[in-house]
């Protein structure tokens, strides 16, 4: 059974990662940021190869990786609700790079990459994993920032245009928080047809080989990420 860190917040995104053999790991409640990013798993947790930084005060998720034997980094940093105080974690790691609003970067992750030979490229975009999809070594974005940083440094992706995922309290959600790739299949939280990009989106991922699933009929849904332990 694969261990996957993600939100409680969808009891039909939970039935369906249990029935295809995932075992959720639920993120945190944390009351010190807005109502709509307080479950979100892509501003508790950072996966670079296969240590994880997670914020200071999600204590029952890092003792729930200790307990798994994982390599976990506390932030040294505590979270606020401001932007940009709220995205000290929203990081994407890609092709042994890491690409993030730096001067929002929490320090322990700096340190890492230093030690470890990964080069940081600043963007604009704080939220820069909510707003991308990492489908392998490629990726999927609405944000021309990120695309352009990426496509600058070698990672094939594909720009599509923002809104069409839900996100309750939020004008709308970003396609990094409603997907993760696993093996050879991309898993949405809602029918991907909701999207108006849905057949270029279908089409980017057909192309690399890989299968689409869908965890609900729903449209999509910002759940905010999943990271598969």
């Amino acid at each position: 059974m694969n261990n996957i860190i993600v939100s409680n917040e969808n009891s039909l995104v939970i039935n369906s990662l249990n029935k295809l053999g995932f075992n959720p790991i639920f993120s945190e409640d944390i009351s010190a940021l807005l109502p709509f990013e307080r479950k979100h798993t892509d501003i508790q947790c950072l996966k670079i190869n296969n240590t994880f930084f997670v914020l200071n005060s999600c204590k029952r998720l890092i003792s729930e990786l200790k307990k798994l034997g994982k390599e976990v980094i506390e932030t040294e940093k505590p979270i606020k609700k401001d932007y940009p105080d709220n995205v000290l974690l929203n990081a994407l790691f890609i092709n042994n790079k890491l690409y993030c609003k730096e001067t929002a970067l929490d320090n322990s992750v700096k340190k890492y990459c230093e030690k470890n030979g990964i080069e940081i490229i600043n963007v604009n975009q704080g939220y820069t994993k909510c707003s991308t999809a990492v489908i392998n070594d490629c990726f999927i974005t609405a944000d021309k920032g990120i695309f352009e940083a990426l496509t600058e440094n070698g990672v094939e992706g594909l720009l599509i245009n923002i809104g069409d995922i839900l996100l309750p309290g939020a004008e709308y959600g970003f396609i990094g928080g409603c997907c993760f790739c696993y093996n050879d299949t991309v898993f949405f939280t809602g029918d991907i047809n909701s999207h108006s990009d849905s057949e270029i989106i279908k089409d980017f991922i057909y192309k690399k080989g890989l299968r689409i699933e869908s965890l609900t009929d729903e449209d999509l849904y910002d759940i905010g990420g999943f990271v598969v332990v």
